[in-house]
């Protein structure tokens, strides 16, 4: 079994309708069987101020788009849910869609993400017969949210991001230890350009399941893809038997 990702590290601007003709552009001249976006891509991540009819027209569109294309795409977006401010992934496919709210926010400077409220707990979808777990930025510094997800059944995770400069060496280190440690696939869509918390690196990167970089973005505007594998997750669980040694029995008290 075999899913085509296309890492689509591109910057999002002010301009919604903008933005999603970049997806469009991206989706017509890029064969990919998910198409994973960067943190907060469709508002682009200095924005504070949301519009929740625009943001509805806007989901409506993306919808639509994988319905005719056959596709999936998951892409970083506000979400308003029950008077709360989410900064969300959100998964399109033909056959429906799937949020993920940012667990861990980065209120820390550079960064400030007050507006937004902490989400509950993990997400995982299911496409083209592999399940993916679904993670924002700061999260993978987290270690117990991949552990979640390898544990309960994920083949890959999909990671979108905003980091800036001074984040690179710290993504750089743990995304592949991340991918090692639970023997699953991570991609991870960075955003590229200049925003509020200073240059972003790009550096978008899919890591195989032993941790290794398959391909990897420079710092401007590139899609990258990558194809993953069944056959290579289970080679790679024969090869790192990491969850199949879990214990459950261990005191930690």
């Amino acid at each position: 079994m075999e899913v085509r990702i296309a890492l689509c590290q591109v910057p999002g601007s002010g301009d919604v309708n903008g933005n999603l003709e970049e997806v469009g552009r991206i989706t017509g001249e890029i064969s990919a069987d998910i198409y994973l976006f960067p943190e907060l891509f469709l508002t682009e991540y200095g924005c504070r101020s949301f519009d929740g009819s625009v943001l509805a027209k806007a989901e409506q569109s993306l919808k639509e788009l994988c319905c005719e294309k056959g596709i999936a795409v998951a892409m970083g977006m506000p979400v308003v849910r029950g008077g709360e401010t989410f900064n969300s992934l959100v998964f399109f496919s033909p056959e429906g869609r799937t949020e993920y709210d940012k667990l861990y926010l980065a209120n820390f400077k550079p960064y400030n993400e007050e507006v937004f409220s902490p989400g509950k707990g993990p997400s995982m979808v299911e496409w083209k017969g592999m399940r993916f777990g679904l993670l924002i930025c700061y999260d993978a510094m987290f270690p117990e949210i991949h552990r979640y997800y390898a544990t309960h059944g994920a083949d890959a995770v999909l990671m979108a991001s905003a980091s800036a400069e001074q984040s690179e060496y710290a993504m750089n280190t743990v995304l592949p230890a991340r991918s090692f440690e639970n023997t699953v696939y991570t991609l991870f869509c960075n955003n590229t350009g200049t925003g509020p918390a200073g240059r972003y690196f790009g550096g978008s990167c899919a890591y195989s399941p032993l941790g290794k970089a398959l391909a990897k973005a420079g710092t401007g505007e590139e899609v990258v893809t990558v194809t993953l594998s069944s056959s290579e997750i289970e080679s790679a669980r024969k090869i790192r038997t990491h969850l199949a040694d879990l214990r459950s029995d261990i005191v930690w008290d």
